[in-house]
């Protein structure tokens, strides 16, 4: 009988790659994805105010670090697939509501539930997933699998108006739900928690299969001697916790806000939803090329190469009013060092943690990080000079 060979990205182990690069997605795009346009129509509709929405849009967005670390207990009792389905299905609901209600109280407080939701299926879901699956092909992997989120800059964004010019803000609400409540029903169908539960091995290798039974069993039963007091307490911690916080935060401010302030500075909206499109797409790049730089010099030296290359981001930014070049340089650079950032934090944490330690290091240090993300968002209800704020973020990038 032939032996198997190792293949990480087998048909099986494929598919949750495309699940969980589904999950980020969605999570991006409802969570911290609205600002450029979303956002700009239903005030405009409703006669709300633009900057509270959109401050609390950067709460909303630490919401989701709030629901990482409630829900990190959840995912342990129910299991990564359950978890996955009920928060997607609630947040259908919700879209609904969101679509629908002229409260402006009301949309406000969707806004924060949807964060929360979004600590479910995309953190403690999609993230300890890939790492069960992927203990040490994770670099690889989430290089791909985290294009879900860059995906947002080219599908949701830009088509969002179009999808609400064709039908109505409330109807292009309820479109999303339902493709939400779909993919919650192929969670339900079709995701395993494990690669054992699926019938294959971790990182597709064969060789777990000498011992496929035990670490099945050993997982169930695993508790994590990563308590929250010991995580909290290492050094490492804080320092890649506050240092992808930080530049989460200058990323942010950049995509929570680059087509109005494009159009503030007089150029056209078709050239900065192209600029933003184009720039979806290097993110795209940026997330394949970083991940494998990660795979093949490791996650910390990665970080310092991802630092140089956004502060040249954001001053491009920052020289935006001075020509229609520097606003193409700086959506390039940023959107580019944001497919890299979303993949090198994980990343991170399951080289230090391990597939099964997981989500007790991830809980503390993706924690931190959706707060500095959240803050990111609010700075653009804050800041009334965009100049200003680039400048903002580059001091807290030199200061890293």
């Amino acid at each position: 009988m032939k032996e198997k060979k190792a293949c990480w990205y087998g048909s099986k182990q494929l598919w949750i790659m495309i699940y969980t690069a589904i999950l980020f997605l969605i999570g991006s795009c409802v969570i911290g994805g609205n600002n450029n346009t979303v956002f700009p129509a239903f005030a405009e509709a409703r006669g709300w105010n633009l900057d509270i929405i959109n401050m609390v849009s950067g709460i909303g967005c630490i919401m989701k670090a709030v629901g990482l670390l409630v829900l990190a207990s959840t995912v342990r009792k129910l299991g990564e697939k359950k978890l996955i389905v009920i928060t997607l299905f609630i947040s259908a609901a919700l879209l609904v509501v969101f679509g629908t209600t002229r409260n402006q109280a009301i949309f406000l407080v969707v806004i924060l539930v949807l964060g929360f939701l979004g600590g479910g299926y995309e953190k403690n879901g999609g993230m300890s997933i890939t790492a069960k699956w992927w203990p040490t092909k994770k670099g690889v992997v989430l290089g791909f699998t985290t294009m879900g989120i860059i995906c947002m800059n080219f599908l949701y964004v830009p088509l969002m108006p179009k999808l609400f010019a064709a039908t109505s803000l409330e109807t292009g609400m309820i479109i999303i739900a339902i493709i939400l409540a779909v993919v919650a029903v192929l969670g339900l169908l079709f995701v395993k928690n494990t690669p054992e539960e699926a019938g294959t091995y971790p990182d597709g290798d064969p060789d777990f299969a000498k011992h496929g039974a035990e670490i099945a069993k050993e997982m169930q039963e695993y508790k994590s001697p990563f308590t929250l007091k010991k995580v909290c307490a290492d050094r490492n911690t804080w320092l890649i916790g506050l240092g992808s916080a930080f530049a989460f935060l200058a990323v942010m401010t950049y995509i929570a806000s680059a087509i109005p302030v494009m159009v503030g500075y007089g150029y056209d909206y078709t050239a900065a939803t192209m600029i933003f499109a184009v720039g979806g797409v290097m993110g795209l790049v940026g997330s394949v090329v970083l991940g494998i730089v990660d795979q093949a010099i490791g996650t910390r030296k990665t970080f310092i190469i991802y630092f140089i290359f956004i502060i040249i981001g954001f001053i491009f930014a920052y020289l935006m009013p001075h020509g229609l070049v520097f606003c193409w340089l700086a959506g390039i650079v940023i959107f580019a060092a944001q497919g890299a950032l979303c993949n090198l934090l994980p990343s991170y944490v399951t080289t230090k943690y391990g597939r099964w330690d997981y989500n007790a290091g991830y809980k503390v240090i993706g924690t931190i990080f959706e707060i500095g993300a959240g803050i990111g968002v609010m700075a653009t209800g804050i800041f009334k000079n965009p100049g200003q704020m680039f400048i903002f973020d580059l001091i807290i990038l030199a200061a890293v």
